[in-house]
């Protein structure tokens, strides 16, 4: 999907308020999202349906404790790609098919990608970035291996 592609899709006030009640409760309860944004029960669900419809909402997705699930290694690396016709796209596509591998962002700079890692052991974060090496168009990684997360809260990301 190129950036052209992509569309926004046109959010009220109560869809934005029901999505940020949804993120800040951290689970999905009708009548506590109600109460919060006050709404009806059945607005709320009515208004989920569309915005999953129009794929605003792409799921639902429990809220973990990572440090709890043994994903504990957080490893961020820079990706240099060879420049060539879509290799925006193609080497992304490829970097985020990557097992561990949860984000990925083209930018602007000395560097083409920033790739985000989750692994449970120091072998397990090697496999992935010895994995980079073999997707053609990489020219070569330099990874950040995070002693201590000080902050990590994906609400914080969304911006509605």
């Amino acid at each position: 999907m190129t950036i052209a592609q992509i569309s926004e899709v046109e959010l009220d006030d109560v869809d934005r308020r029901i999505i940020q009640a949804m993120l800040k409760e951290g689970e999905f309860n009708l009548e506590k999202i109600a109460r919060r944004v006050e709404v009806s029960k059945s607005t709320v669900h009515n208004r989920i349906k569309k915005l999953k419809a129009s794929g605003v909402l792409k799921g639902m997705l429990p809220w973990l404790d990572l440090d709890k699930t043994g994903n504990t290694i957080t490893a961020i690396s820079l990706i240099r790609a060879k420049y060539g016709p879509q290799y925006a796209e193609e080497v992304g596509r490829k970097l985020a098919a990557v097992e561990g591998v949860w984000g990925v962002y083209f930018v602007l700079g000395e560097n083409d990608f920033i790739v985000l890692i989750r692994a449970r052991t120091k072998a397990e974060l090697e496999k992935v970035i010895e994995s980079f090496t073999k997707i053609d168009g990489v020219e070569r990684s330099n990874t950040a291996f995070a002693l201590k997360v000080i902050k990590e809260d994906f609400r914080e990301s969304v911006r509605i």
